[in-house]
């Protein structure tokens, strides 16, 4: 009964120190995610005031040039459009012209390079290989961009055909750090690496909640091309359209690929908080229930010895 005593006293003892540890890393998770929340939030405000302008820029011009030959245009037309017709963006208009024909996609997944953050980085690869499966059955090449470790070695273990690997990316991550991978695949991309670029990463919602989201990149289809009546008029562009849009348009690409790897830290952050909330809940449970267990043993272990007691003294009479 000692012996029992003494093990559930250790056990305790131990899942305390387990509770400790996770109670902490939940903390420092918490800290972490109001940290990347609200960059998240401003540069999410920022992303859409940028692809609201770069929208009513490009807006303006279609519609000017069209207005100029007196040719009405229908939603088909605007989708079929040849940009290079219409803008002197050099190679620039690639980031936004649609290209004839789509050999190769390629996917830059956004996974974590550690564990302990749930679900996390289990949803972000059971969602690619659903999608690398339907890219093999409709015999689609398929390029991956792999951030994070944990992504990056499930998928040379399946024999994907991983193009660009990043580990490393700081739980708050800033533009300068990750310039490499937004480079990296804006580069790729213009050079015919792939014809298309999908981001592939978990959305956070909220603290508890989040959603796996596919985004398109590149080319650039996030604008809404609209009538060039709803295009503010207090706009003054100089030099020219073109020569803004040169400088936007790839800033614009940038920004969306940042965005996407802020909202996936963002995301990880959440996921880790919640687990780690979750295990010190667990730890509190079995403490509470071994308690429970320790102190019947030692009521046992004293009736026992009052019953020895009491049992000595009657043989003495």
């Amino acid at each position: 009964m000692t012996e029992s005593l003494l093990e559930l006293k250790k056990k305790i003892s131990s899942i305390q120190k387990t509770g400790q540890i996770t109670e902490a890393m939940r903390m420092v998770s918490g800290v972490k995610l109001n940290r990347t929340e609200k960059l998240n939030q401003a540069y999410t405000v920022y992303n859409d005031h940028i692809r609201q302008t770069i929208s009513h820029l490009v807006s303006a011009k279609i519609f000017d040039e069209f207005n100029k030959k007196n040719v009405e245009m229908c939603d088909d037309e605007i989708n079929s459009l040849d940009y290079s017709d219409i803008f002197e963006l050099g190679k620039i208009v690639d980031l936004i012209q649609p290209r004839k024909e789509i050999k190769s996609t390629g996917y830059l997944v956004i996974s974590g390079d550690r564990g302990l953050v749930g679900s996390y980085n289990n949803q972000v690869i059971k969602n690619m290989m659903d999608i690398f499966k339907d890219a093999e059955i409709e015999k689609r090449d398929a390029k991956i961009l792999a951030v994070g470790s944990i992504a990056a070695q499930f998928f040379k273990k399946q024999n994907l055909n991983v193009v660009y690997e990043y580990k490393g990316v700081d739980d708050v991550p800033n533009y300068k750090q990750v310039r490499d991978i937004i480079q990296s695949a804006i580069k790729m991309y213009q050079n015919g690496v792939y014809d298309e670029l999908y981001v592939c990463y978990t959305h956070h919602v909220n603290t508890l909640s989040s959603a796996f989201r596919v985004q398109k990149m590149l080319p650039i289809s996030d604008l809404d091309i609209s009538d060039e009546e709803v295009v503010p008029k207090d706009y003054i562009v100089a030099p020219s359209v073109d020569s803004v849009l040169r400088s936007v348009l790839p800033q614009f690409a940038r920004s969306m690929i940042f965005g996407a790897i802020l909202d996936a830290k963002t995301a990880e952050h959440a996921s880790s908080m919640t687990a780690m909330q979750s295990a010190s809940k667990n730890a509190e449970d079995v403490v509470s229930r071994l308690t429970t267990k320790l102190n019947r043993a030692r009521q046992a272990q004293i009736t026992t010895q009052i019953t020895e007691i009491v049992g000595g003294a009657n043989a003495l009479e």
